[in-house]
Parts: C-alpha cells; sequence; structure tokens
C-alpha cells in the first residue's frame, strides 16, 4: 500500500506509449505508402492502356491493310510463278533476271521433276538438291500445283523470304521469293511499322510489339524480332485471356512492365500490342515514396519521442512538486491524504496510527538563527527519525515543523509508546553540531485509525486535538488521543460560540451576572456587591467561570467580554441608584487586556456614558499577577481610573508576587486578602497565621482590607479581631441574582 509515485511513474510511462504511437504512425504510414505506391502502378496501368487505346483505332486499320497487302503479295508471287511457267525460253539465267526485275521479287528458281535446281537468279544455286523434310520436297511431292508459304529463313543463306510455287506438266516447277525485308518495306506504306515506332518513340517505352493470333511478331520496334514466333507458355497465355493487362516481368536479368492489349476488328481478334515499359522510373518514383515517407515517420516518431519523453520528465516532475517536499525530500501532506485514504478504502487493513511530531521551539530557532539555519534543522530532523523507520514510505512532512509517521501492524499501545519513546530519545541529543549544541523539544501526538474514522480529515484533526492537550510544561510530551479530548473540544467550541453571540448581542439569556454581597465589619452593613459572571448553555449547563473567562481570552475576547460585563454591572448600579441605594457599591473584575488597552479609558468615558452618582459607587478588582510585566503601564491606567472617582482593589492578594514597597506605589484603594488564607483560619494556630500581619501593613499605607471566601463565624470572629474592614463569603450570601440581591440588600438593613 502507498507505492512511492515517483517510482510508479516508471520508464514504461513513457516506452508503452511510444511503442503504440510507432506501431500505430508504422501502420498509418506503410498503408498509405502501399497505397500510393499503389496508385503509380495503376498510374502506369492507366497510361498504358491509354497509349494502347489510342493507338488501337490506327492498329485495327493498319492490320486491315496488313491483311490486304498480304494478299496482295501472295497474288503477286503467284502470278509471277504463272508467268514464269508460260515463258518459253525461262530456262536461262538472264532471262530469269529479267523476269525477276520485271515482277520486283528477289529469286527465282527452277527445278525438274526430281527436285534438282536447274536454272536461277543465284547461279551458285544451281545442282541443289531438295531433300525429305525441306519445304521444297514437300511441295514437290504434294498433290499441290500451287502453294504460297509464309516468311520463312532459307536454309542456305537463312535470309527470311515469302515463297511461291507453280508446278508445270511434265512434274517440274518454279520457286519465287521476296524477301521479308521488301515486304516490310512495303508494309511500311500501310504505317502498322510507323506506328509501332511511334509508339516506340515516347520517352516512357522502351520496345513495343504486334503479334498475330499465331503468335507470330509481324511488327517490332527491334527489326530483328519480326516474323519470329513467341515461344513463350506464359506470355501466350496471357495474350490468350484477351485481357488487357500490366504484368511486371524479368527476362535475362532485365526487369520491364509488359502492357498485353487485344486488337479486335469486328469482335475478330486481329493480333495483340505488347509494349515493354522500363521500371527505372516507377523504380525511382516508388523509392522517393518510401524515402519520404521514412522522412515523415522519423520526423513524426523523433518529435512524438520528445514529446512523450518531456512528457514523462515533466509529469515525474510535476508528481515530485506536487507529492514531495521540496526541502526535505519527504512525501508531503497531499500524499498523505491520499495515502490514508487508501487506508481507509482497505476493509481488511491491519492496526494503523498516526504519530504527529511537533517541535515546539522551532518557530524560535527561526526567528534567532533565521530561516536557513531553520531549514538546516528541518533536514536534521528527517535524517533522524529515518534511523528509526525500514521504509520512507509512511513518512510525511506534514506542514512547517510538523511531521507524520504512520506506523502499521503493531500489538497495542505499548508498543506505540515504545517507538515514541524512541523518538523522544533521539532528539535528547543535539540536533545540529556546530559551535553551540542545538536542540529541539519535540511532542508527539498517537491517534490509532479506528472505525470511527470515516476520513483523512477526521484522524488529522483528532492528531493536532491530542497535540493541543500536550502542554508545554508537562513532564509528558506524549500523548494518545480519546474520545473525551473530542468531547472536551466540541464543548469548548459551543462556549467560544455562545460567548460572540452574546458578545453581538444575539442571545441575552445565557450569560448574566450574579452578585455576592460584601459586609462592612465595623458597621455590620451591606455597603456593596461584587458582580460575577455567570454562563449557562442549553445541553451543558452552568459553565464555570474558569472555564469560560480562559476560553474567552485564548479566543481573543476577552476585552469585548469584560466590557459587556462591565455594561451589565453598571446597569445593576443603575437600578441600586434608582432603588434609593445610593451609597451602595458594585465591584467588576478588569482583565489586564483591558488594562493593557490604549483606548480602555476612553471607553469607560465615552462608551459606557457613566454619570457622576454612578461612578462613585462602582469598583474595578484588577488581580495582582496582571501587575508582573506591565507595572507602570497599568499603574498609569489606574491613576487614571482613580481620577474618574472608580475605586480599585487588588484582588487575590498575596498569591502573586507583589511586595509591600511596590504596593505602595500603587494607585488602588484596597486589598483583598485571598480565600487561601482565609481558609485556614478555622484550622491553624492563631500565632500561626499572617492574616493579621497583612491587615496591619495595608491599613498603615491606608488601604482598606477585604477579606473574601469567609464561610463560618470563627473567621468572620477573627478578622473582627484584627481589624478586618469588609468580609464577603457564603458566611454572608452566596452569589445572588439581580433581584435577589436587591431583596437581600434590602432584609440586611441597609442605609436605604
Amino acid at each position: 500500500m502507498g507505492r512511492d509515485k515517483l517510482k510508479m511513474i516508471n520508464v514504461t510511462y513513457f516506452w508503452v506509449p511510444f511503442l503504440i504511437i510507432t506501431i500505430g504512425f508504422s501502420a498509418l504510414i506503410g498503408f498509405a505508402v502501399k497505397n500510393r505506391i499503389d496508385e503509380k502502378y495503376e498510374q502506369l496501368k492507366d497510361t498504358s492502356l491509354e497509349i494502347a487505346n489510342s493507338y488501337s483505332h490506327s492498329l485495327i486499320h493498319t492490320s486491315e491493310a496488313y491483311e490486304v497487302i498480304t494478299e496482295l503479295l501472295d497474288e503477286k508471287i503467284r502470278i509471277a510463278s504463272q508467268a514464269i511457267m508460260l515463258i518459253e525460253n525461262r530456262e536461262n539465267n538472264e532471262v530469269l533476271d529479267a523476269i525477276s526485275q520485271t515482277f520486283d521479287v528477289n529469286g527465282i528458281d527452277l527445278y525438274n521433276k526430281e527436285g534438282e535446281l536447274t536454272h536461277s537468279t543465284s547461279e551458285e544455286l544451281i545442282g541443289w538438291q531438295a531433300y525429305e523434310g525441306h519445304p521444297v520436297y514437300d511441295f514437290m511431292m504434294s498433290d499441290q500445283t500451287m502453294l504460297v508459304e509464309d516468311v520463312r529463313p532459307d536454309t542456305e543463306n537463312g535470309l527470311y523470304y515469302k515463297f511461291g510455287y507453280v508446278k508445270d506438266d511434265a512434274g517440274g516447277f518454279v520457286q519465287v521469293g521476296v524477301l521479308a525485308e521488301s515486304r516490310q518495306d512495303f508494309l511500311e506504306d500501310f504505317e502498322i511499322t510507323t506506328l509501332i515506332n511511334e509508339i516506340s518513340n515516347r520517352r516512357d517505352v522502351k520496345q513495343v510489339f504486334f503479334v498475330n493470333p499465331k503468335y507470330e511478331i509481324i511488327a517490332s520496334s527491334l527489326p530483328d524480332y519480326e516474323d519470329r514466333t513467341i515461344e513463350d507458355i506464359d506470355l501466350r497465355a496471357e495474350m490468350d485471356s484477351n485481357a488487357s493487362d500490366v504484368q511486371r516481368v524479368e527476362t535475362d536479368g532485365y526487369e520491364f512492365f509488359r502492357l498485353s492489349e487485344p486488337i479486335f476488328v469486328e469482335n475478330e481478334k486481329i493480333g495483340t500490342l505488347l509494349i515493354h515499359w522500363p521500371t527505372d522510373e516507377l523504380d525511382d518514383d516508388v523509392n522517393k515514396i518510401i524515402r519520404y515517407a521514412i522522412a515523415i515517420f522519423l520526423i513524426i516518431i523523433i518529435t512524438m519521442g520528445g514529446i512523450l519523453f518531456y512528457a514523462y520528465r515533466k509529469n515525474k516532475s510535476n508528481i515530485k512538486i506536487a507529492f514531495y517536499d521540496e526541502l526535505t525530500g519527504l512525501r508531503n501532506s497531499k500524499y498523505l491524504t491520499e495515502y490514508l485514504n487508501q487506508v481507509l478504502r482497505n476493509p481488511y487493513r491491519k492496526n494503523k496510527a498516526v504519530l504527529l511530531l511537533n517541535f515546539v521551539n522551532f518557530k524560535t530557532l527561526n526567528i534567532t538563527y533565521g530561516f536557513l539555519y531553520g531549514d538546516e534543522v528541518l533536514k536534521q530532523i528527517a535524517v533522524k527519525v529515518r534511523t528509526l523507520l525500514d521504509s520512507e514510505d509512511s513518512f510525511f512532512r506534514f506542514d512547517g515543523d510538523r511531521f507524520i509517521v504512520v506506523l502499521d501492524d503493531y500489538a497495542d499501545q505499548k508498543e506505540l509508546r515504545a517507538f515514541a519513546d524512541k523518538l523522544m530519545h533521539i532528539f535528547e541529543n543535539p540536533i545540529m553540531e556546530g559551535t553551540e549544541h542545538q536542540y529541539v523539544n519535540v511532542q508527539i501526538a498517537i491517534v490509532e485509525i479506528k472505525d470511527r474514522h470515516t476520513s483523512t480529515d477526521k484522524i488529522l484533526q483528532d492528531a493536532t486535538l491530542t497535540l493541543s492537550q500536550i502542554k508545554d510544561s508537562s513532564a509528558d510530551q506524549v500523548a494518545f488521543f480519546n474520545e473525551d479530548m473530542e468531547k472536551r473540544l466540541l464543548r469548548q467550541d459551543k462556549i467560544v460560540k455562545v460567548l460572540r453571540e452574546v458578545i453581538e448581542g444575539k442571545d441575552t439569556e445565557s450569560f448574566y451576572l450574579e452578585f455576592q454581597p460584601k459586609l462592612d465589619l465595623m458597621e455590620d452593613k451591606v455597603i456593596g456587591f461584587e458582580a460575577l459572571a455567570r454562563l449557562r448553555i442549553e445541553n451543558l449547563g452552568q459553565i464555570a467561570p474558569d472555564e469560560f473567562i480562559a476560553l474567552a481570552e485564548e479566543n481573543l475576547l476577552i476585552y469585548d467580554l469584560g466590557n459587556h460585563i462591565l455594561l451589565l454591572a453598571c446597569d445593576f448600579l443603575q437600578r441600586l441608584q434608582d432603588e434609593g441605594f445610593h451609597e451602595t457599591s458594585v465591584a467588576v473584575n478588569i482583565s489586564g487586556i483591558q488594562l493593557l488597552r490604549e483606548d480602555f479609558v476612553e471607553n469607560i468615558q465615552q462608551k459606557l456614558f457613566l454619570s457622576d452618582r454612578i461612578r462613585k459607587p462602582l469598583e474595578f478588582e484588577v488581580t495582582e499577577t496582571v501587575l508582573l510585566d506591565h507595572f507602570s503601564q497599568i499603574n498609569e491606567t489606574l491613576e487614571a481610573i482613580k481620577q474618574m472617582g472608580i475605586a480599585i482593589s487588588l484582588d487575590d492578594f498575596g498569591t502573586g508576587y507583589s511586595s509591600f514597597s511596590r504596593l505602595a506605589e500603587l494607585n488602588i484603594d484596597a486589598v483583598k486578602i485571598d480565600r487561601f488564607f482565609i481558609g485556614k483560619i478555622s484550622h491553624t494556630s492563631e500565632k500561626n497565621l499572617i492574616i493579621s500581619d497583612i491587615i496591619s501593613m495595608a491599613h498603615k499605607i491606608g488601604l482598606s482590607v477585604v477579606a473574601e471566601g469567609v464561610e463560618d463565624a470563627s473567621q468572620k470572629a477573627y478578622l473582627q479581631k484584627y481589624g478586618c474592614d469588609i468580609i464577603q463569603g457564603y458566611l454572608l450570601s452566596k452569589p445572588l441574582p439581580e433581584e435577589s440581591a436587591i431583596a437581600f440588600l434590602r432584609s440586611y438593613g441597609s442605609d436605604v
């Protein structure tokens, strides 16, 4: 649980998306390249078919002309052969030469019935004998009287001829031959060769052939291939398919694209146009496409890789900034929140506890030595705590000078306490070494995570609450959370809220004053009351003054609350005046905070609107302890108050540190002996009591003496014996509500 977030952001978070993007772009670019190459091939095919179609019409007419020409040539050979047979003196070589020129043929040969060549335009052939298997022999032995052959090579000189034969009645025969070249020259007048050459002269065409249905090349851009018969079975099958097609083929190590385009005349196939394209240009285009695609791919991959790597590093950096403390390297409060949330979501969690470490004198170190020094102290604190932990996974810097350790799988509170003691022990030694050893004081609040903890905030709230319960002066600086702390906190919060409402005038019922009578021992007459603040809250009941006064001070409400008490006391004093008790005084406790406020006297003069008749019987009581640190300032304020006609008493006299020498300097009218001394009268030997001395010395410096907390007659008798001026306590009366106080005043026989 709680794996380190930096370890979780490993390099896989870079490589996985990088590989996915790489594969994705590879497939995308591969698909695009394939489509582009296919487009190039389709473009080649379309171009080839376009060329073939553009010339097919001309080839159709040329083919028709070729057939006519062939028939005319055949007819020419037959006529020449028949004419020779009609000439009587034909058996003369010179006559044969003349006839050859007349009929524009390339050779005339006369054979006897045995197949011997007797006369010829080529005298070197005379005497040649036809043999079995030779075309001449085959004609001689046949029953045919006339024959015109297809073009074939001459068996003697290898030249291609078109031969014709005619027999005479005696069995002899004449052979007339026309060279294929002569025939080609003649056919050129009818454009087929011209068309073939025109096609071959295109920049992107290598070779062109026109092949008749008998697989004979009747026209070619390569003259040497004319009149040859195609023997390639695959090519024959391709031509027999009668479909337009483009194939990439290789012959003798030479690669080219071959277009096969059938040519039809009136639904009859007259031949096939074969066009060869070199692959160089297309291969260059394809290579350019591939190189361009690779360049784009590399640019994209490098760019995306850079972006992903930057994002990976940035994410890691952001994680570190968001979840780790920059100073100590520890996990921070945000990480702590996620960690504890995960703990709370686990229904099978083992025992877990949060230890909140607070270094109480850290702020003093910051102020004394500076923030840089304080930072070094925090680093050293982290280092020291790490020595007690097996792993940093459960160690967090919570805030400022507070750290949190989360312990799990512990046995009981004793084990938690033992670990807390170890933490306390490591800080018994100096935290910083140098010219002066520097120590830090640590407080540890421990909260065990229970079912009641439904949120991280609740856990941390309990830890902070527990920490607040540890007093700086306490010997034990380790505290465990218990539910009473929370109840106490809720109680205090309720009290503070009610006090605020009282001060703001929203609540006029919860806060009120009670008045305890004060008796003049010499005249046995009630001469005044002490106003005592009371607070009663629904569901909480009566709240002790010590409790709510302390809370008012902690929450900076004491000044406003003191003013409110003063107003209520003045209201009571006004009623006393209205009831005719003009000399009856009302004493009000004034806090040190009120006396230290520069505007306190002004508030009395202007905001309280005290009339002269109210001021005279009004009395302020100040405690001895408030004079310790601000004697001169408070004494000046007391002087200003006395000048207003308000009497001043020093409350709880004897419990502080004032001396009689300083007492004489104070602007006061009376001292109130604390109940601590009065209580001793009943069970202490008179000779051991110092109350009589206090009374005597107070009188010597012109101060009257009030004894508070008088609860029995022996105490009253003692005080009366030694000249105490006024007593106050339960012997006379408990604190009374306003109506009861007035009734008591009437019943006791005051001066009304």
